[in-house]
């Protein structure tokens, strides 16, 4: 790769009104030189506040581009930003998430260290209230959730990661998200990914905190639709 590979950010938005101030403001933070990246915030049609808050961000920042997504779910939100990126590194980020600073440096030094087709950090979740409190204690647990990337504090090769980073080749060797997936679309491309022989890393030095559910109406809606979609 280019020792400095230019990255195009992409963050699937709908409805983000109250974090996605928050996420822009941790990506533009980042200490990875801002002439080499791109932002590419991808709206599903939202009737909060939230184009209105990228809209003004782009004003500031030349290199936020605000995209559609009709269809308003993730997977077309994700390949419509890939199609429109000029990125070398294509680095998925959610709107309930921050970053630290050197996040897409460790990304971009995970993928040349270990020859990796993906790459990411921990989920690291950030409760809120008693409910919300309760529900990033589960699922930051094995006994809570299985998945490693849920509460892996080493280095290793795994199934799937929490949003990734990917060399834009391995879009043309592995194909783009399924559009079918309203959830787990991201599990699936791991799977075919791994398919077609490449691999998956995880480094905890990819530093993020996502806001998790703070309701239980929420957070049983948010499991039994990735029950519901696990099985397609």
């Amino acid at each position: 790769m280019n020792p400095t590979p230019f990255i195009s950010v992409v963050i699937p938005m709908r409805n983000e009104a109250r974090h996605i101030g928050e996420c822009l403001d941790s990506v533009l933070a980042q200490d990875y030189p801002p002439e080499r990246m791109e932002i590419l915030v991808v709206d599903g049609r939202s009737d909060d506040d939230s184009r209105a808050v990228v809209e003004e961000y782009g004003r500031r920042d030349s290199r936020i581009r605000l995209l559609d997504n009709p269809r308003q779910i993730v997977p077309s939100a994700l390949n419509t930003a890939i199609r429109a990126a000029r990125g070398e590194i294509i680095a998925r980020v959610d709107g309930h998430t921050t970053f630290d600073a050197d996040y897409l440096r460790q990304g971009v030094a995970a993928l040349e260290r270990r020859g990796a087709d993906n790459v990411g950090g921990p989920m690291v979740a950030r409760g809120g209230g008693r409910i919300g409190d309760a529900v990033e204690m589960a699922t930051s647990s094995p006994f809570g959730i299985g998945a490693y990337f849920h509460y892996g504090t080493e280095d290793r090769f795994v199934d799937t990661v929490y949003l990734g980073m990917w060399p834009r080749q391995v879009f043309a060797r592995v194909g783009l998200f399924d559009e079918e997936l309203v959830r787990n679309q991201d599990d699936e491309f791991n799977y075919r990914l791994r398919k077609h022989g490449g691999r998956v890393f995880l480094t905890p030095l990819m530093r993020s905190s996502y806001q998790n559910r703070q309701g239980l109406r929420s957070l049983t809606r948010q499991f039994y639709q990735y029950g519901l979609w696990k099985v397609r």
